[in-house]
């Protein structure tokens, strides 16, 4: 599978607010990171699951504007927008994938 699927996989189980299919896109031992100071937004799948169910209750919706893909990282210019809300924001993420699973992400905000 290409690093490219894997990461559009993921973009589409999120836009479905399908957990167990985004989760099954990320490796056991993911871990977020804020860009371009590494602080750690959260570390393991579980923590994944955590935080995106409360993400999933907002309905979130992920456009991507442009992506580009680097050797193992596939980076996204999105647009995520609360479907409850209305409201949007623009974001860059950088996934690395390994084995068919994004195992790192920074997130640019």
């Amino acid at each position: 599978m290409s690093i490219e699927h894997v990461v559009q996989q993921q973009i589409e189980f999120y836009n479905n607010q399908d957990m167990e299919g985004f989760a099954s896109t990320y490796a056991d031992d993911i871990t977020a990171y804020n860009f371009p100071d590494n602080t750690i937004i959260f570390s393991g799948k579980q923590a994944l699951v955590e935080r995106y169910t409360e993400t999933f209750k907002k309905k979130m919706h992920a456009h991507i504007n442009n992506r580009s893909i680097v050797g193992n990282k596939v980076i996204d210019w999105e647009i995520a927008t609360n479907g409850l809300t209305g409201e949007s924001n623009s974001l860059m993420a950088i996934y690395e994938v390994e084995h068919d699973l994004i195992t790192k992400v920074w997130f640019i905000r």
